[in-house]
């Protein structure tokens, strides 16, 4: 008797990790409540950063311009830059 609650009990413990380890499946519901909320924080997250590109690329359309304004002088082409 002795030897088989030496090998009983060490499988029976084995048996409970196991059965405790395994996580139970997810609700479809939730996951889809959870993607819109973080679709919809991640729009209100974007949306400085993408004004922030937006004026970023006229605050460097408008250095071009000054370049070619300031080369053109340079050049002794003053009156293309005067328009």
């Amino acid at each position: 008797m002795p030897r088989s609650i030496r090998i009983l009990l060490p499988l029976l413990a084995s048996a409970a990790l196991v059965a405790c380890g395994q996580a139970p499946a997810p609700v479809a519901s939730a996951q889809a409540d959870a993607q819109n909320g973080n679709t919809e924080l991640r729009d209100i997250i974007q949306k400085p950063i993408q004004r922030a590109k937006d004026v970023d690329k006229v605050i460097e359309a408008a250095k071009d311009k000054q370049d070619s304004q300031l080369q053109d002088e340079e050049n002794g082409n003053a009156s293309s830059a005067s328009q």
